[in-house]
């Protein structure tokens, strides 16, 4: 029987060793000793327990394929498929998570409510999708609520945006409408995930080409079929969405829609995006929200907070929406001429 070529793990494994975040991660999500690693690293251990080479994996979803990759030079039949990513999804949403979910979101106050579960949901979120601080972007997309009942949603609005491992949280400011020129509004739109592992290339999806994204994923928030909005998750590195990854991003969609009350989903068919001007000519009318939204209710006292913000928000979008839009072409053309 030929000898089997472990070199290829031993080496993979004695280099993801030397990060300390990695080292934590196996301690966190495995029963994987440190002196058994050692012995793998150093060939002490002729061959690993084959259960455990899967926990590794299971702990480390980001190093998936290269260390399975390594794994086959010496085991060619390696069983990925034991894999599986409900086992780790089960792994990496402890009971303790959903436990606090389900508090959150039986207890606390209305007023509170979204902003409660959605923090609970990303704080969970970062240290699975981002164990190396890269520095990964959350961004939840709301419908914007038309302004009567039989009227289409027409825009999006970012509504909460966290970079994984800085600022909590962005203020009201920086937030933009997002409409049909953009992943997020087009997966509302067609109701359907949208992945894009490199948007500096040639794409038949929208795109926003923020600087310093590479990749990006759009996931609507639904609930009985209804839309409520759009989780976008975009990554500084290109191909940063595996298939587990993705379907992690799903799950943790379907927990978003927690954070919704019933009233806030929109049949498909009340959909009707309209193309949102860009983020400079959106911050000149976003800028003046907060003083808006005081001479609001200083002119109206039975208008509450939230009310007078909608009523803000849906100016806004009114202004935005009458906003000439350059088109994508437009934009490329008119570059190439002043050079």
């Amino acid at each position: 029987m030929a000898e089997k070529d472990w070199e290829a793990f031993r080496a993979s494994l004695k280099e993801l060793l030397r990060d300390a975040r990695v080292r934590k991660l196996i301690e966190q999500r495995t029963d994987i000793a440190p002196r058994t690693l050692a012995r793998w690293a150093s060939g002490e251990t002729e061959e690993p327990d084959h259960k455990r080479l899967t926990s590794l994996l299971h702990a480390l979803p980001q190093y998936r394929e290269p260390l399975v990759a390594a794994i086959r030079k010496a085991l060619p039949d390696f069983d990925v498929s034991l894999l599986t990513t409900a086992n780790s999804l089960i792994e990496d949403l402890p009971v303790d998570f959903w436990v606090r979910l389900l508090e959150t979101n039986a207890r606390t106050p209305k007023n509170l409510h979204f902003m409660a579960v959605v923090n609970l949901i990303f704080l969970q979120l970062q240290s699975y999708i981002d164990p190396e601080h890269i520095g990964v972007h959350l961004i939840v997309a709301r419908c914007s609520p038309p302004p009567s009942p039989d009227r289409p949603v027409l825009s999006l609005r970012e509504v909460v945006k966290m970079k994984t491992h800085a600022s909590p949280f962005k203020s009201p400011a920086e937030h933009i409408f997002l409409g049909a020129e953009s992943l997020c509004g087009y997966s509302v739109s067609m109701c359907q995930a949208n992945v894009v592992q490199n948007i500096q290339e040639k794409l038949w999806l929208p795109v926003h080409r923020v600087s310093g994204e590479r990749s990006v994923a759009a996931y609507p928030i639904q609930r009985g079929g209804a839309v409520a909005g759009c989780f976008l998750v975009s990554s500084p590195r290109p191909d940063f969405f595996s298939e587990q990854l993705q379907y992690v991003l799903q799950i943790y969609t379907y927990l978003l829609s927690l954070a919704f009350e019933t009233d806030q989903f929109y049949a498909p068919e009340r959909i009707r995006l309209r193309p949102m001007p860009e983020a400079h000519i959106q911050h000149r009318s976003i800028a003046e929200f907060q003083a808006q939204v005081l001479a609001l209710l200083q002119h109206d006292a039975s208008l509450s907070q939230a009310q007078a913000e909608t009523l803000v928000w849906q100016q806004i979008e009114a202004t935005l929406l009458a906003e000439p839009i350059v088109l994508p072409q437009e934009r490329r053309s008119n570059h190439d001429d002043a050079n």
